[in-house]
């Protein structure tokens, strides 16, 4: 038997009403796993820039101590009591601070809240959760707008959904799915969602179990021992039928993989990958895996 070592969990903020929703899914799985929390804050560069270098270092203690007044509220909140946690700010471009962050303290779970900005707002503004949905090599939770309901103070997650396009990235994302449906004694649902059905011919004269078998023989990927998913095959645009088939099913956590980029940045202002556009959709947290599973026996 394996277990997904989640012992170590960043829930990074920025105070708003988004960051809020994405906590208590943190602070629920860090008592799942009686793992520590660790609550980070980086004040960006736009809070200081402006401001003349002479006045700088002065402005930037009182927005230091202004942040971490709003952590300390952070910290008051019922949803930490009795949890092992530490609080984490600093100063800088966001992601790569985090990143930093997340490489000293040895993290293994990344928690964050999304705005789940789109079209003109995003071309303007940019998303810095997409940047770190597309940089982050640890796993991602991320929360969106359209998350309908907090857990519990013990995470139930009875139903979980992995959505696969059989390229490589989606494979230690199955692992994952797996794992923790068997880690929760949970409900798992395989989905794949075909954009061109003549890409997938075989899908067209299969029952999808049987599709799913062989294209798993096919990849030489393994099912975890005693995983017995439900296999859905869906034709049209991916995102659109991910989210159908999690409302339609009562989905209560959608995994998924994804590629990286060479240039995070500038495709943060850009139309968003499938895993973006799920997240931002999304009434259920969405689990962003880059990288195979660490996992203790």
């Amino acid at each position: 038997m394996t277990r997904i070592l989640f012992d170590r969990i960043l829930f990074a903020t920025d105070f708003s009403p988004a960051s809020t929703a994405a906590l208590p899914y943190a602070t629920a799985i860090a008592r799942h796993f009686g793992a520590k929390l660790y609550l980070a804050y980086v004040i960006p560069p736009d809070a200081y820039d402006l401001i003349p270098v002479d006045e700088r270092d002065p402005a930037l203690e009182n927005i230091r101590a202004h942040a971490e007044e709003q952590m300390a509220a952070v910290r008051a909140t019922p949803l930490l009591k009795g949890l092992s946690h530490e609080v984490l700010v600093d100063q800088g471009v966001v992601w790569p601070m985090l990143s930093a962050m997340a490489e000293k303290q040895q993290i293994n779970l990344i928690v964050i809240g999304t705005h789940g900005r789109r079209g003109v707002e995003k071309m303007l503004l940019g998303s810095i959760a997409e940047e770190i949905l597309r940089c982050a090599l640890r796993p991602l939770l991320m929360v969106g707008p359209e998350n309908s309901a907090a857990p519990e103070a013990e995470a139930r997650l009875r139903r979980i959904l992995y959505a696969t396009d059989f390229s490589p990235e989606s494979e230690p994302a199955m692992h994952y799915a797996c794992t923790l449906a068997k880690e929760y004694n949970a409900a798992l649902f395989f989905l794949h969602v075909a954009e061109d059905v003549w890409q997938e011919p075989l899908s067209t004269r299969m029952q999808a179990a049987d599709f799913f078998r062989l294209r798993l023989t096919e990849k030489h990927w393994a099912l975890e021992e005693g995983v017995a998913p439900e296999f859905h095959v869906e034709f049209g645009v991916p995102a659109e039928f991910i989210l159908e088939t999690a409302g339609n099913l009562q989905i209560e956590l959608i995994v998924l993989g994804v590629r990286g980029t060479r240039f995070p940045r500038v495709a943060a202002h850009l139309p968003g990958p499938t895993a973006y556009d799920v997240v931002s959709h999304a009434r259920c947290p969405v689990l962003v895996i880059r990288g195979g599973p660490q996992l203790e026996k």
